[in-house]
């Protein structure tokens, strides 16, 4: 009689396949304690209230509006509501997507289903082009946010990056190997 071992893949936390669950489980946890603590401090504080910026960095947003957001919090309350709601839209979408990668790399990734890390590269990379285009809008109103944008883009880089190529190597390793009879 024949024994039959599994193929199915064995996930360890300690590994390199592991720290790159880890570190993918990181992102999609970060973008979604942002959308709820984001808004929340902003209902409570105000678009200005918090000195946290709203896009950039509150130097470049206030260069943007030509004003402060504390400013426009207090000399148009109406514009201060609108950034707010603006901020509690891209929020929602940020829980959403923050929820899916989650989901994504929980059940997916962890049970070593290679398309869930290429999901999971995209959707990372996919923030890269609207992060060069709200550079590119602050630049024509002569804003410099060069050294900010760099920053985020270096840091999203390394994390999706490092976790892709950590899951890729992990997904390359061997399965089990069935006994011989």
């Amino acid at each position: 009689m024949s024994t039959q071992t599994s193929n199915a893949f064995s996930f360890r936390w300690r590994s390199w396949f592991g720290l790159a669950v880890a570190l993918f489980l990181l992102y999609g946890a970060l973008n979604v304690l942002g959308a709820i603590f984001v808004p929340l401090s902003l209902h409570l504080n105000g678009a200005g209230g918090t000195g946290r910026p709203l896009v950039v960095a509150p130097e470049a947003d206030a260069a943007m509006l030509g004003r402060s957001l504390s400013e426009v919090d207090r000399t148009d309350p109406r514009l201060g509501a609108f950034l707010v709601s603006f901020m509690d839209s891209m929020c929602a979408y940020m829980m959403a997507f923050g929820l899916v990668y989650l989901g994504v790399t929980w059940f997916a990734l962890r049970q070593g289903q290679a398309w869930a890390l290429w999901v999971l590269l995209i959707g990372g990379l996919a923030i890269i082009p609207y992060i060069v285009v709200i550079g590119q809008t602050y630049a024509r109103f002569g804003v410099s946010t060069i050294g900010i944008l760099l920053t985020q883009l270096v840091f999203l880089a390394v994390i999706i990056l490092a976790a892709t190529a950590l899951g890729w190597f992990g997904l390359r390793r061997p399965r089990s190997v069935p006994a011989s009879a």
